[in-house]
């Protein structure tokens, strides 16, 4: 925490309201994360002389001293009464007045800092290794039944100690791998005979044996780090495992390392393994490490991962295995045995559903698939960028879909987030009517899950799609936001008339949605229409009548209509087109919108003769249920 943030939080400790100087309140650091977010377990002290405040659950703590904090203050104030001086001896011989006096002004009107905690704070492991087994029976199950050679177990440092596990409320023999980057340990996985495992609480989450692909020209990856030993045992020294299993499909972990250790490798083998969620986690990490160089072992009947496939085996035969990984399906060329997973999926299973938003009145009508676009239209003013942020948090609270904005239109950024904060907090975006914390906490969570596109050096489809994909690659982007269409910068060659060329950039934007498997959302401008004679309002537009071609409606996935009456209060939601009836299809949904928080409750059809009552506005903190503990913290079974 810096000197400014340090002062911040102070301020704020002591402008909250009290009646005595000692009191207790709820964490602002970790209530949101609890089962009992009410409970006062941060005790705060204060006094003349200054004041400490110490949280009994999570261990955050604060103190100052008021005399301290004066002269830090003086210091700071001297500091930039210098600044100022030096300054206005600049300005007297240059010409650069208003940069000059521009600076002045942010200098004396510096907001306050929310109090975030660093961008990088996590708990390094600390072992007691007078816990440590010698020779104990895990090590004997390592060699003995998964046929892991005693020195590999040796050289990788993996050794045996007793740990407690949440799983049986006691003290364990476990195995235990060290999560190892640069040599410095990082994070300790322990794990038992009977598959039950935890890491260390609040450690960061990376992959395991990460030294060892920095400056490699292929890596393999196992699903764990029993896979991970076996192919080190076979020789393929170039491993790593994902950190926490087939539960691990959001790869969040992945994100630090992408640039350093993924982006220079010209072949990538993915050794997963063949269950449904070990199927997941390979397209995943497919779609995010890029088709053209990754490969996938099979490892045919009988046989689910690398270790089972050793056993059965021999580590020659493992090897060989490995190394006969088939390249991903040729690009544009498929027979139905590519597909026969799905295919199975589907038979026994049905079609999927798709992802809901929450919002049952449309939920009813449209549910959300991935490779798809999403064409949105509405006349000026009907609140057509509104309602695609309420589709787009929502399917990031609810699926974890994080989201890529290029929304010119949407700038100050800053004015932009406040609108999203307010949505997912339920509260207006001010310091009267949402607590520091809460704010903090909100910042935090979209800083990791929301993106903006503002290309440097041009507006142009071809830049903003490259930039998307960047975003994929490194940051996890599943959904694409593209608010207006004609903020591009459209340049429409000689050879191609409007609605051609038009024809022609939507095939792009459809093909980005199935090569990167993102939902892109396109908000679209209809052309000018002529109001009915005697009538203040527009007519409700259709996808036809959107600026420049019919391929807005003929060539999109999903289309959707926004209009808003202000007489009746009501807002119209016109699902016009759903291509694959399974997620939905035309209809109506009427929602009430709330100048409060931006959100969007569903309603009745108002009319003239007909006023339903009014809708339960919601204005709870969604993140309050979305921010708890993830399971890898609290410890769960490990599937192998």
């Amino acid at each position: 925490m810096t000197h400014e943030e340090h002062a911040d939080y102070v301020r704020w400790l002591k402008s909250l309201p009290r009646r005595k100087d000692h009191f207790r309140m709820p964490c602002p650091e970790c209530s949101a994360t609890r089962s009992n977010p009410k409970d006062p377990s941060f005790s705060v002290h204060i006094t003349r002389e200054g004041g400490w405040a110490k949280c009994f659950h999570c261990d955050f703590a604060i103190a100052w001293n008021e005399d301290e904090m004066w002269k830090r203050e003086q210091k700071q104030q001297d500091r930039e009464r210098q600044k100022q001086q030096k300054d206005a001896l600049q300005y007297h011989n240059t010409a650069q007045h208003h940069d000059t006096a521009s600076q002045h002004h942010n200098t004396a009107q510096r907001k306050p800092h929310i109090p975030l905690q660093p961008p990088v704070h996590y708990v390094c492991p600390v072992i007691n290794k007078n816990k440590q087994i010698m020779n104990g029976e895990m090590m004997e199950y390592m060699v003995g039944r998964r046929s892991i050679p005693m020195d590999v177990l040796t050289r990788m440092k993996i050794e045996e100690r007793l740990e407690f596990l949440p799983q049986t409320g006691k003290e364990e023999a476990c195995i235990c791998f060290p999560y190892l980057e640069d040599g410095v340990m990082k994070n300790m996985k322990f794990r038992d005979a009977a598959k039950h495992f935890k890491m260390v609480k609040g450690a960061e989450l990376i992959p395991w044996n990460i030294d060892a692909i920095k400056g490699k020209e292929k890596c393999y990856i196992t699903e764990g780090e029993i896979d991970a030993l076996s192919l080190i045992a076979a020789g393929l020294e170039e491993v790593v495992s994902v950190p926490n299993g087939a539960g691990g499909a959001n790869l969040q972990w992945l994100d630090r390392f992408v640039e350093s250790h993924f982006d220079d490798k010209t072949e990538i083998i993915l050794a997963m393994d063949t269950d449904k969620r070990g199927v997941e986690l390979r397209d995943e990490l497919v779609r995010r490490l890029g088709m053209d160089r990754c490969k996938v072992v099979a490892w045919g009947e009988g046989c689910k991962d690398a270790n089972e496939y050793l056993l059965k085996y021999d580590l020659p035969r493992l090897r060989q295995q490995v190394e006969q990984a088939a390249e991903i399906p040729l690009e544009g060329v498929f027979c139905p045995m590519d597909e026969w997973d799905t295919l199975m999926d589907i038979y026994y299973n049905g079609m999927p559903e798709g992802a809901d938003t929450g919002l049952e009145n449309l939920d009813r009508l449209i549910k959300f698939e991935r490779g798809f676009v999403l064409t949105v239209t509405g006349v000026p003013g009907s609140g057509k960028s509104e309602f695609v942020d309420e589709i787009a948090m929502r399917l990031l609270l609810r699926h974890d879909w994080k989201v890529g904005y290029f929304s010119p239109e949407n700038t100050p950024l800053a004015y932009h987030y406040r609108k999203l904060i307010r949505r997912v907090v339920g509260k207006r975006f001010e310091h009267k009517g949402m607590p520091l914390p809460e704010a903090g906490q909100a910042i935090r969570y979209l800083a990791q899950s929301v993106f903006s596109i503002m290309p440097k050096e041009d507006f142009s489809v071809e830049s903003v799609l490259r930039i998307a994909a960047q975003l994929v690659s490194r940051k996890g982007v599943k959904v694409l936001v593209v608010d207006p269409f004609n903020r591009f910068e459209h340049q429409i060659p000689d050879w191609e008339t409007e609605t051609q060329y038009i024809s022609r950039i939507f095939d792009e934007f459809s093909n980005f949605a199935v090569k990167h498997k993102v939902l892109l959302i396109l908000v679209a401008h209809p052309t000018k229409l002529r109001r009915e004679p005697g009538s203040k309002r527009w007519p409700v537009p259709t996808l036809y009548d959107i600026n420049g071609s019919a391929a807005f409606f003929n060539k999109t996935d999903y289309g959707m209509v926004i209009d808003r009456n202000d007489e009746l209060g009501q807002v119209l939601v016109r699902v016009a087109k759903v291509r694959f009836d399974h997620l939905g299809g035309p209809g109506d949904a009427f929602f009430a919108f709330s100048t409060y928080n931006g959100r969007y409750t569903p309603t009745e059809e108002r009319t003239l003769d007909h006023n339903p009552p009014e809708p339960k506005w919601e204005h709870t903190n969604f993140l309050t249920e979305k921010l708890k503990p993830e399971q890898q913290d609290l410890g769960f079974n490990e599937g192998e």
